[in-house]
């Protein structure tokens, strides 16, 4: 008896570090313009979960809370710890690392395809989806790369003000919105709402403990963000269980359409044609997009 109770226990651990696991990645992508944190965990494999656990937060509230604690610090450890590691792989290796997330993406295909059968039988019109949730997300990354010309790095952070605090609660729900829907970055939501220099700019003061003033200049900042995210992530998880519930197979289909966007748009934004890349970051390219590849297909299991 006393063999079981362990052997369970340290199965639900292993299942709790996987998870844990999983939301650093949601977190490290939702830091970055043009890669979503709703296709990552579509690619994990906890998108559908996620959603469910969201909207029956109260009604199942212990079994939800053991699934949202784990994913949930893990995103938390991942804006704050990991994205500037991922920050730095952009900055020094970047092509290498662009293509790690065309491999997450295409390693995804499989699952996603995989669900959308067992949604339901495709149909012709099932097209008009696929054709808008993959033109919306490759034409935000055309805005991105050759309109803000991807400048989007902010150090400073303005003094906290009534305006201040609407306009970030209202970014805050509308980038939490976008970071839930697979293939739209909420990180480049906030870009072009003019928020995202000011986020990036409250994280990092965060993690100034040396500078007591700028610390509680980001936490103050940070609560209407967060009040923002919250509502946000509400509603859309409400509106994505409705669309699951009257349009399943359709729903399934747009998320296909968002991902394959999102591959495109990841081309995009490199603009290979203008860039002189090596034989080594060639080779290099070739073995990230591969482990991103085999990440998804393993973080994708269930």
């Amino acid at each position: 008896m006393e063999e079981q109770k362990e052997r369970k226990e340290r199965k639900g651990f292993a299942a709790n570090v996987i998870l844990f696991l999983k939301g650093i990645m949601i977190g490290v992508a939702n830091v970055i313009p043009g890669v979503s944190g709703g296709t990552i965990a579509v690619i994990t494999g906890v998108f559908d979960r996620m959603i469910e656990a969201i909207n029956t937060l109260f009604k199942q509230f212990k079994k939800n809370l053991k699934f949202l604690i784990p994913v949930g610090l893990g995103a938390v450890v991942g804006v704050l710890g990991l994205s500037k590691v991922m920050n730095f792989c952009l900055g020094n290796y970047y092509i290498p690392t662009n293509f790690f997330f065309v491999g997450l993406v295409v390693g995804s295909i499989p699952l996603i395809v995989k669900k959308t059968k067992e949604a339901g039988r495709v149909k012709f019109y099932h097209a008009v989806p696929f054709l808008i949730a993959m033109a919306a997300v490759v034409v935000l990354a055309i805005v991105n790369t050759y309109v803000l010309e991807g400048d989007v790095v902010g150090t400073t952070l303005p003094p906290m003000s009534v305006g201040n605090a609407f306009f970030y609660f209202f970014g805050g729900m509308l980038g939490a919105a976008a970071m839930v829907v697979p293939g739209i970055s909420g990180s480049l939501v906030m870009v072009l709402i003019g928020l995202y220099d000011n986020v990036m700019a409250a994280i990092s003061g965060l993690m100034e403990f040396g500078d007591t003033d700028l610390m509680i200049r980001s936490i103050v900042s940070i609560i209407p963000m967060g009040l923002g995210i919250v509502f946000g992530v509400l509603t859309i998880a409400k509106l994505t269980e409705l669309l699951m519930r009257k349009f399943k197979t359709a729903t399934y289909v747009g998320i296909t359409g968002l991902l394959i966007g999102s591959m495109a748009a990841l081309l995009i934004s490199m603009e290979l044609p203008t860039l002189s890349i090596g034989v080594g970051s060639v080779v290099v390219s070739i073995v990230t997009c591969v482990a991103g590849f085999f990440t998804a297909f393993f973080l994708g299991r269930e």
